[in-house]
């Protein structure tokens, strides 16, 4: 069984909003662990609680609007992350990602959960990242094997 799970979320349409799933595209080419698990996704919070009984250690990358410099990369933990309420916790497009896991203390789920965030540039529909965002892409995977325990890797042939 995998223990780790790596899941990259956000909406390839969306532009930058985009970059947890291209960050997973870099994860596949190289030669992780083999208790490591990638998914990517549009997810919706209520989605991504389902994973978390699953593993030991989750790691979610996201855009998050941190209000930084773009480009600008954050790990947090659930301490970080705090849940003002439960107001317009959820919408048409799910619960967010804060009372997701403020639901996952809730219940009691056990998994170390860290969050990437990745300070979006442009989230408007287009299908690519912009430019600053995707030369990121690099230090956040290498951010992520530094979080799961090994070093940078290379590219799989």
């Amino acid at each position: 069984m995998k223990d780790t799970l790596i899941i990259g979320i956000g909406s390839i349409l969306r532009g930058d909003d985009g970059v947890g799933s291209r960050v997973i595209d870099e994860l596949e080419k190289r030669c992780l662990p083999e208790n490591v698990a990638l998914e990517r996704g549009d997810l919706s919070g209520l989605d991504l609680l389902k994973y978390f009984p699953k593993f030991e250690k989750v790691i979610i990358i996201d855009a998050a609007d941190m209000k930084e410099k773009p480009g600008t990369i954050k790990v947090f933990s659930l301490k970080d992350i705090k849940n003002n309420a439960f107001k317009d916790a959820v919408s048409t497009h799910g619960m967010a990602l804060p009372e997701t896991l403020a639901l996952s203390e809730r219940l009691d789920i056990k998994s170390d959960i860290k969050v990437v965030g990745i300070q979006p540039e442009d989230v408007s529909f287009s299908l690519n990242l912009t430019d600053r965002i995707g030369e990121r892409i690099p230090a956040v995977v290498d951010l992520i094997t530094e979080i799961i325990g090994t070093k940078p890797v290379t590219t799989k042939i």
